[in-house]
Formats: structure tokens, C-alpha cells, sequence
């Protein structure tokens, strides 16, 4: 069945006529396909007008299809009848490497010794004869025209003649599809390591500078349709499905769905380190980064780092959101060298850890509270800020009493393994009566407390943790309230009193500008140039 009707127009060109078309086998001339285009002032053919945009002209060499002359067949005699339409499947006859499902042939057509003046039609094999001929002929004379003829069922078109019996021979010089590749509309193959099969280069400096643009249509519902698939098939470790490279202020590849995703990038390999989108910037310039993500709510005008992956969302939205069922929802490492972990963050840690730090972290800035909703009354919720000192400490606490004056504290394991044995204290409370209380001896296998009364008493126990015993309170300010950039103003989220206290210090000025004197005399004003290079690109 066709599907949709083709419009056919036909391009008509001078062949060579007379006894050098007679022969049976002639060597076959090539000959200039018709233009590809809508009609405009210049008088241009408007050939296959209603075949969508994108499909492309594939050549070969001329090769004959049809010789009426020849032998019965499918593809010989008999000679045509008059007004009887005769079936020729082309891309199934004696030219090869025609593949299937093309929109249309590149054909020359010619009419061999006619008995009387007449003309000839080729259309579609399934749609009704249309009222053009693409051919007119004298009697007793070889003429030839070239036409593009749209493929029908099967690839298959129909042929008439309205005077006969007359010869026919068709031969075919290409044809127009957007099947480069059998079943496949778009299809490019790369076995290097570091070669992308597509790569979308757009060099303009525009704003909307476009590497590679795939769309499909809103009607289309498909769960695989995708306007641009990238597949690499290749075990290198640089193999790409789809590169984007953007050297403006475009995209390198830009995704544009009314709904679903708009690029997906999927990784099949279940082992080694694969990727299903990676994206890198080169820049170090603020607000740059490898992936910015949007959720529609526009531009937000803050200025942060450079950053590998940027997330912006408006009121109610969020900007990245990490969800899991393995390890962790979104992590965030300090790499040093040799890629050793300084530091590190990961939330959404495990099903009863929201946030896990990891190795000699701090939280900067703030205080840090927990939260709980209140018994009463819907608007307000419970606040609780946690206690801080100038140490990691640890503590257990519980109830004890003396007996004959003594009594004997057994320090718990959990408490044990994680407390250093120097730095122990205990605090103990007499309940009910006053007693005197002293500590005969203090250790983490247990602790020696008397009492002048045989009583019940509250004690606790403080320790230092043992990993980090010797983590002080005066520390090297670590690029936490190190500004970011000279021009970079005061931040506004801190509470007035450590305002006042980077200006008395000297980080900024009176009126919030970052104090350049400071800068120079620290070496920042060094990092942040280094920041503004531009990182070394690898050789091509």
C-alpha cells in the first residue's frame, strides 16, 4: 500500500536518437538527474514536491532495468500494448545494489520505433494512472527523456504506452532516499577508539549555535524514538556515541521533547568505568560547567565556581535531585594528589543515613539542628541546635549508688572503641542527700567513684574521640571564608556579627569590597589567576 500520494514531475533531457539505441547491449551513457527542489522564480522543477526534506540522492552506474527487446521475462518482451500497464519491480531486477524501501528511481526512459505518434506514463505501482506522460515519441524514431519516478508497492512502478506494440528500454543512474543504511534513516559507523561516529561542530560564535539539532514529531509515540541516537559499539576506552562540541555560546547538542526526555544517554556495559553522558568545560570563567540543568524557571543571576554539574530551579523546584537504592543519592569529593580523598559528603547514604561525611570534613557556617514537628500546632515545628565545643568529644552518662562507699562505673564498649584513654572526666550528682563524691580512679575499662553516703547518684562521662584528638579549634581558613573572586561582594547570608568580623580582619572593606591588600599579602589574587587560564587541552 502507498501510504501518501507523490506528486510526479518530470525533468525532461536530450538523449542520443537513432540507430545508436538500437543495439541491444549499448554501452550506457550517464546522464544529469534532474534538480532536487521546489519550484521558485528561476523556474526550478518541482520534482517529488510533496517527499519531505532530508532525503538525499544516492548515485551509481548507469545500469539497465528494462529491455522489452530482450527475451520474455519480467524484466524483457513482450513489447508494451496499447493502453495495458506492465508492472516492473526495480529494485528487484537485474541492477544491483538498489536497497529497499527507496523513495524514488533516477530513471531514463526511452521509446524504441513507435508505430504511430504517442506518448508514455511511469507512476507508482498502487496509485491510479496519473494524467502526465513523461515521454512523447514519433513513429519509427528513438527518443529518450529522463524522469524521477517515485517508488510504489514493493518498489515497484507501473509503465504504459498509448500506442503499440512499442519497445521500451528504462535504465537507472541512482536513486533518492533517507535509508543510507538498510532500516536505518541516518546511519554512520566509526571502529576507531577516539573517533565519534557523528560529531556536530559548530564553531559559530552566535548564541544559538547548534552542533547537532534532532527532532521528531509530537504525534510520533514510540517508546524508542529520539530524535538523535548515538550507539558505539567499540570496547575503546574513547569511544563516543554522540559528541557535541560547542565553541561559543551555543550547544554542543541540544535535546528538545514536548514530552519524555530530551537526550538520553545510556551506557550498556556492565563492566569498567562507562559512562551514559559525560560532559566536561573547559572553562574556568563563573557560572560555567560541564551540564547546567534548568527545570524552566530561568536564568538565576547568583555567581558561583565553575562547577561539573549546575543545577537551577525555581520556587518549589529542585536543582539536583539524587535518588537511589545502592550506595548514594549524590556524592561530593575533595580529591588530592594521586586522587586520595581529603574529603567527601554523601547523601542519601544509606536507608537510615541521610548525610555521611567522610574523612576530616567539617560543616561550615551555620549552626546544625535537628527538627521535629510540634504536638499542637501545624504552622510551628520543634527546633533543637546541637552542642558544640572546642573538641570531638564523647560522652555516656547513667545512674549509679554507692554501696559501703564505693561503687565501680563499667565504661561501655561502643564508648571504648571510639574515646582516646587521655582526656577522660566524670561529673557525679548525689540523689536525694548530700554526700561528698570523689573519682579513686578513671580509665576506659571502668571507672572507681566513693561517697561518704550510700546513696544513688547521676554521673556522665566525657571523653575526646580518638581519631581525631588532636583536631584543635584554630584552624587555616580553607577557602571557607576566602572570597571566591575579586569581585566577589560580602555574602549577605552571614549573621552581621562574622560581617563585622571579615572586615575587622581585613578580608573586606567597610563597603563589602573584597580588600585587595589582604589578597596580595595571602597570595589569593595568584589562585585566582590560575583559576581564569585556560586548562590544558590533550593532543588531538
Amino acid at each position: 500500500m502507498i501510504t501518501r500520494n507523490r506528486v510526479i514531475v518530470f525533468a525532461l533531457v536530450s538523449f542520443a536518437t537513432g540507430f545508436e539505441l538500437l543495439a541491444q547491449s549499448p554501452e550506457i551513457p550517464n546522464w544529469t538527474v534532474p534538480p532536487y527542489r521546489g519550484t521558485s522564480a528561476s523556474g526550478g522543477l518541482s520534482t517529488m514536491t510533496d517527499i519531505s526534506p532530508g532525503i538525499a540522492f544516492v548515485a551509481m552506474s548507469p545500469c539497465r532495468v528494462i529491455d522489452t527487446r530482450n527475451a520474455p521475462g519480467p524484466y524483457g518482451g513482450p513489447a508494451l500494448a496499447t493502453n495495458v500497464a506492465r508492472t516492473f519491480d526495480i529494485d528487484n531486477g537485474p541492477c544491483t545494489g538498489i536497497p529497499l524501501g527507496v523513495d524514488a528511481y533516477s530513471l531514463s526512459i526511452g521509446g524504441i520505433l513507435p508505430p504511430a505518434d504517442g506518448f508514455l506514463s511511469a507512476w507508482p505501482t498502487g496509485i491510479p494512472q496519473p494524467t502526465v506522460s513523461q515521454l512523447n515519441f514519433l513513429p519509427g524514431e528513438v527518443v529518450a527523456n529522463a524522469a524521477i519516478v517515485p517508488a510504489g508497492a514493493s518498489g515497484a512502478i507501473d509503465v504504459l504506452v498509448n500506442i503499440g506494440p512499442t519497445n521500451i528500454y528504462i535504465d537507472i543512474n541512482g536513486y533518492f532516499t533517507d535509508q543510507y543504511n538498510p532500516s536505518t534513516s541516518f546511519h554512520a559507523v566509526s571502529s576507531s577508539d577516539t573517533t565519534a561516529a557523528i560529531i556536530g561542530d559548530n564553531t559559530s560564535m552566535l548564541g544559538s549555535a547548534i552542533g547537532v539539532l534532532g527532532r521528531i514529531p509530537t504525534a510520533t509515540t514510540g517508546p524508542a524514538s529520539a530524535g538523535v541516537r548515538g550507539i558505539n559499539s567499540g570496547t575503546g576506552s574513547s569511544g563516543v556515541g554522540v559528541w557535541g562540541s560547542q565553541n561559543g555560546s551555543g550547544w554542543g547538542v541540544f535535546g528538545e521533547t514536548p514530552s519524555g526526555v530530551g537526550v538520553y544517554g545510556q551506557a550498556t556495559a556492565t563492566t569498567g568505568a562507562s559512562y551514559g553522558m559525560r560532559a566536561e568545560t573547559a572553562s574556568q570563567a563563573q557560572n560555567s560547567a560541564g551540564i547546567r540543568a534548568n527545570n524552566g524557571a530561568g536564568a538565576l543571576a547568583a555567581n558561583f565556581f565553575t562547577s561539573g554539574v549546575r543545577g537551577e530551579a525555581g520556587v518549589g523546584g529542585i536543582g539536583v535531585l539524587g535518588v537511589t537504592r545502592g550506595w548514594a543519592g549524590v556524592s561530593g569529593y575533595h580529591i588530592g594528589a594521586g586522587a586520595s580523598i581529603l574529603s567527601g559528603a554523601d547523601l542519601g547514604y544509606t536507608p537510615t543515613v541521610g548525610l555521611n561525611i567522610t574523612g576530616n570534613s567539617q560543616v561550615s557556617g551555620g549552626v546544625k539542628n535537628f527538627v521535629e514537628p510540634h504536638p499542637t500546632d501545624p504552622s510551628k515545628m520543634i527546633r533543637y541546635t546541637s552542642l558544640e565545643g572546642n573538641e570531638a568529644g564523647t560522652y555516656f552518662r547513667g545512674r549509679g549508688k554507692f554501696e559501703r562507699g564505693i561503687a565501680v562505673i563499667e565504661v561501655p564498649e561502643d564508648f571504648r572503641i571510639v574515646t582516646a584513654a587521655e582526656g577522660l572526666s566524670i561529673q557525679v550528682t548525689p540523689i536525694g542527700e548530700m554526700a561528698s563524691v570523689a573519682v579513686q580512679s578513671i580509665g576506659l575499662e571502668r571507672i572507681v567513684v566513693r561517697g561518704s553516703r550510700n546513696v544513688e547518684f547521676f554521673y556522665t562521662v566525657n571523653g575526646i574521640r580518638l581519631a581525631y584528638k588532636d583536631v584543635g579549634p584554630i584552624a587555616e581558613n580553607e577557602k571557607v571564608f576566602v572570597p571566591r573572586s575579586p569581585d566577589e561582594p560580602m555574602p549577605e547570608y552571614l549573621p552581621q556579627v562574622l560581617r563585622d568580623r571579615l572586615m575587622s580582619n581585613g578580608t573586606y572593606r567597610r563597603d563589602g569590597t573584597v580588600n585587595m591588600e589582604t589578597a596580595r599579602r595571602l597570595g589569593w589574587d595568584k589562585e585566582w589567576e590560575n583559576r581564569e587560564r585556560p586548562a590544558p587541552q590533550p593532543a588531538e
